[in-house]
């Protein structure tokens, strides 16, 4: 008796274990049409046999972007292995059967003919301490004591477009003249007569010149605070420590800063000299990453909803790891728009500001992540 009680507490036991793994389901369902008329049944079950993994992919899809099973900066770490994960889906969850046409009812059957198609669904029960294992092994910050947070410096700029001249083709005229003078002479006996004779010759031509269009930019420190406020946000929630590059470099800044924005405003980039020196001072300070960007602010336009917008867009954003030696550059992001909405040119571009500053904050989250060093 006491033996059959024992397997019976080992059997509870085993269930609330598999429900704290599996602590959530997703319920995914897959839709695939079936080719030819009528109910070929062969058919039917191929097309049945491709809707279950595909519902079981749907419903792990669905268990992740709930906000229940894992945290923000636990899901942006997830973006960045996710290709990985999803290679090896099976590891992760099984799968079980919700919702599965039986092709023994005569409804059931008619359905399918009406439709040429069936719809399966599919239970994903996620194995959450695994998945959040991996997780953590591709984020050395999420297992680190708020002590021990990567410091993330940011250096950004945000530029405006002041002015654009265009250039129409111009046809360049040239023309070319010469002159000739003969001079015939006679002798007589008494003297010389002579006869001149001037001659013109024109030559015309040209050619089609474009000159290049002019952009002039303006950069603004305003704007370029509530791009750091954005991405300050995205980066805390994510485990890294972020803080202000030019308070890091301190008094060189005034200097540096000098050189940066005469590049940007001229249509250039962020001078390498000036990213060199900073990256130096930076690791001076023990900082960990550094993450250079600037952003093109562009000119309002009326929305189709009569509302103005305001285009932002990622320039260019380069993340670096800094160390004892020479700084590793992690790579490149850019194009990322933001399109502001609002009743104002200041309310739309606030709103794009807004919106490109934390999309950019999560790629280059996932951008760190997936280099495994982080």
């Amino acid at each position: 008796m006491k033996k059959s009680k024992n397997i019976i507490f080992f059997i509870i036991l085993s269930f609330f274990a598999s429900t704290f793994a599996y602590a959530k389901v997703g319920v995914g369902t897959e839709n695939v049409k079936i080719s030819g008329f009528g109910f070929p049944k062969k058919k039917v079950l191929q097309a049945i046999e491709l809707a279950k993994p595909k519902a079981c992919k749907d419903g792990f899809k669905k268990w992740i972007q709930d906000p229940i099973n894992l945290t923000e900066s636990e899901r942006m770490i997830f973006e960045s292995i996710q290709d990985q994960i999803y290679n090896n889906l099976n590891e992760y969850m099984s799968c079980r059967e919700v919702k599965v046409p039986d092709l023994s009812k005569k409804e059931v059957k008619d359905k399918i003919k009406a439709n040429q198609s069936v719809v399966v669904a599919m239970r994903a029960e996620v194995d959450k301490v695994r998945l959040l294992n991996e997780i953590k092994k591709s984020s050395k910050v999420f297992d680190s004591d708020t002590s021990e947070k990567s410091k993330l410096a940011m250096i950004f700029f945000s530029r405006t477009v002041s002015s654009q001249r265009q250039y129409d083709e111009r046809v360049k005229n040239v023309e070319k003249s010469t002159s000739g003078i003969d001079i015939n002479e006679e002798e007589t006996e008494t003297s010389i007569s002579s006869e001149t004779t001037t001659t013109n010759s024109t030559e015309t031509g040209g050619s089609t010149l474009k000159k290049a269009d002019v952009t002039e930019y303006i950069v603004d420190d305003n704007d370029t605070v509530k791009l750091e406020a954005g991405m300050k946000e995205i980066f805390t929630r994510a485990r890294f420590e972020p803080v202000s590059g030019k308070r890091q470099v301190r008094k060189k800044w005034r200097e540096l800063k000098s050189e940066i924005v005469d590049s940007l405003e001229s249509g250039g980039a962020i001078p390498d000299e000036a990213k060199w020196d900073i990256e130096d001072i930076l690791m001076e300070k023990g900082v960990s990453y550094v993450v250079f960007a600037y952003f093109d602010v562009g000119i309002p336009y009326t929305r189709s909803n009569g509302n103005q917008g305001v285009d932002v867009t990622l320039a260019i954003a380069e993340v670096a790891r800094l160390g004892n030696s020479d700084p590793v550059y992690l790579g490149t992001i850019s194009g990322i728009i933001g399109k502001g909405n609002g009743p104002t040119n200041d309310t739309a571009k606030a709103m794009g500001i807004k919106d490109v500053s934390k999309r950019t904050a999560r790629e280059l989250v996932s951008l760190i992540n997936s280099k495994g060093i982080n």
